[in-house]
């Protein structure tokens, strides 16, 4: 009966940090979701809109790149409020991490244990960037585009090509801005030696190319990346444009990810797509914060290749494998315990404090038995230690998540709330706004018109076709 349920066991453990992290979301004035939630509502309302209708500017060309993104935030917000965004957010986010236990899998062929510790991680390092903005509905339809086209390489069957133009054309609706990453992902799956796979393939590509004209924009949408990016002014002043930084514990994990890759895929022989599709991937989470969720979907399922011969009995037989599997542990542990004590203890209710201390314990039991038990290698000693160094590892990180969670200051209403005292004597559309990028999209939900709004390209020249608004 058990194993009737396993499959349901499992989606709901990959799931669950992807799900808490919803649970305890503090949604405040985020100025980009509300402008996409507004341009969604002006999209049913008023159609698809080519000159600007949220700033104080007049004549703004504007190419709506995310207008279908707003409409699913909009249709969620308005009949559920932060609930359904969050409901929303959840759903793509859970769909994403079991998409890419599926893709390890099939690609691990079949090593269930691999897959899922690969699976569970990667979910776990991605939940905190869940959150109600284009980007994660964009890189669930990139994972199963590269899930297709690996499922096409290994069985040589040109059907699982057939999704990859419907998949263009929910791209260039929902974020266009990463459309051309439909293309560039199918460039690795061309270095292998069978002229019909590439010929098969290069008319897939002609395929996604030509289902990119299908949106309200034409070729100014499919072309939108190439004026919106490389541009000094965003890459020094948007905090997602800024290199992953390893003074955050963010940052941290990546590179710490990052390295494993690396050792990973030089030490074993690989096919040369999954190569060029990590490093390709990694080069672009290095430049830009903003490609983490890319990275951890895109770049690291080829570690299921490299270790699908990875078994629980070959890990406790290879005393150097289980020794560093144990250090490992160490060091993830004497990480979450320092970051809690330096930035959360005083957060943290009297039972989860104990239970903080007992864990810690535990831990500093299984660092003093390398002293006093000489025998530490042992086939029967050894696994033991490693279960147990898991179990503080996940006690300890759970506690420093609730307490990080708690700890951190309720979302400020600032601008909500002066716009609304406002609105208590004037009508929206007597109010200009002259604000920073911040506020003009939650402005722009009141219908206020503003100066400008987190939505920096727009503010180009070479988007706008009027004149250069960031720099004014």
């Amino acid at each position: 009966m058990f194993k009737k349920f396993l499959p349901l066991v499992q989606i709901i453990f990959l799931s669950s940090a992807v799900l808490f992290w919803q649970a305890f979301f503090q949604f405040g004035e985020e100025a980009d979701t509300y402008f996409v939630m507004n341009l969604g509502r002006y999209v049913l309302e008023h159609g698809f809109p080519h000159v600007d209708p949220f700033t104080v500017h007049e004549n703004l060309k504007l190419v709506a790149q995310q207008w279908l993104s707003g409409v699913v935030f909009w249709e969620a917000y308005k009949s559920f409020g932060v609930n359904g965004l969050l409901f929303v957010d959840s759903i793509f986010g859970a769909a994403a991490v079991v998409i890419y236990w599926r893709l390890c899998l099939f690609v691990s062929g079949g090593n269930k244990v691999l897959s899922f510790v690969i699976s569970f991680a990667v979910g776990m390092f991605f939940a905190p960037m869940v959150v109600p903005r284009p980007h994660i509905l964009s890189a669930a339809f990139l994972l199963i585009e590269v899930f297709m086209l690996e499922k096409f390489t290994r069985t040589a069957d040109a059907k699982f090509l057939i999704p990859l133009p419907l998949i263009s054309i929910a791209l260039i609706n929902l974020h266009a801005a990463v459309w051309l990453m439909s293309l560039v992902v199918c460039l690795p799956f061309l270095f292998v030696k069978s002229r019909r796979h590439i010929k098969f393939l290069l008319t897939a590509m002609l395929g996604v190319l030509l289902s990119g004209l299908i949106n309200p924009y034409g070729v100014e949408a499919m072309t939108y990346v190439f004026r919106s990016y490389g541009i000094e002014a965003i890459n020094s002043g948007i905090p997602e444009m800024f290199t992953p930084t390893a003074h955050s514990f963010q940052g941290k994990v990546f590179y710490a990810t990052e390295a494993f890759l690396i050792f990973s895929l030089a030490k074993f022989k690989v096919p040369w797509r999954y190569i060029f599709l990590s490093g390709g991937i990694t080069f672009m989470a290095i430049m830009h914060a903003r490609n983490l969720v890319l990275f951890y979907f895109l770049a690291t399922f080829p570690l299921a290749y490299v270790w699908r011969d990875f078994s629980s009995e070959k890990l406790f037989q290879s005393r150097k494998l289980s020794l560093g599997l144990f250090f490992l542990l160490v060091a993830a542990n004497t990480v979450i315990i320092t970051n809690f004590l330096n930035e959360s203890l005083s957060n943290v209710t009297l039972p989860l404090l104990i239970l903080f201390l007992a864990a810690v314990l535990v831990f500093l039991y299984n660092l003093l038995i390398l002293k006093a038990e000489g025998r530490i290698l042992h086939q029967t000693i050894l696994p033991r230690k490693i279960v147990s160094l898991l179990a503080t590892l996940f006690v300890t990180s759970g506690i420093f998540f609730f307490a990080y969670t708690y700890s951190r200051p309720k979302p400020p209403t600032t601008y909500a709330d002066a716009i609304k005292f406002i609105l208590r004597t004037e009508r929206p559309e007597n109010v200009s706004i002259y604000v920073e990028q911040g506020g003009g999209g939650l402005a722009g939900s009141f219908g206020i018109k503003y100066y400008i709004d987190s939505r920096s390209e727009v503010f180009l020249p070479a988007n706008n076709g009027q004149k250069d608004i960031i720099k004014e």
